[in-house]
């Protein structure tokens, strides 16, 4: 809905402003990239969550503004990762939870659940790449766990 979209802007604006005082640089951050790319990025991230949480149906949720890699985006163990690309992989970090369930989301508005795996089975050589940004797992979309 247009308030959860709303809503999702703020989140990140508080954001990109709480890790700008803490000092925390966001994987992708770069001095040469915008602010208004930065902004669309958290945006975007946040509104994935919201629509996970949608899927998941959790009531009232509202993303988190400084939990970093402290904390599931979702409550008790999700992590949600988005790609503009319909047809984009789930991207895992090194640093993301084994514990976690790693939920893909893809689009904008329709944001389109595509799957989940636990992040312990996605941290597997088979999905290991490196780029010129960093190395993390790829996952296929025909790897993850099918949503309805």
């Amino acid at each position: 809905t247009q308030r959860e979209l709303d809503i999702c802007l703020q989140v990140a604006m508080v954001r990109i402003s709480n890790a700008a005082t803490a000092g925390y640089k966001h994987k992708y951050y770069s001095e040469h990239l915008s602010p208004e790319y930065l902004l669309n990025l958290n945006w975007h991230a946040a509104s994935a969550e919201m629509a996970a949480a949608k899927w998941l149906k959790v009531p009232d949720f509202v993303p988190t503004t400084d939990s970093y890699k402290d904390q599931p985006d979702i409550e008790p163990d999700y992590e949600v990762k988005h790609s503009g690309l319909d047809v984009g992989h789930l991207i895992i970090q090194e640093n993301d939870r084994d514990s976690d369930r790693a939920i893909l989301v893809t689009g904008f508005n329709p944001y389109v659940i595509r799957g989940w795996l636990p992040v312990s089975f996605c941290k597997d050589s088979l999905y290991l790449k490196t780029t010129s940004r960093n190395t993390a797992y790829w996952v296929p979309q025909t790897e993850l766990v099918k949503v309805n």
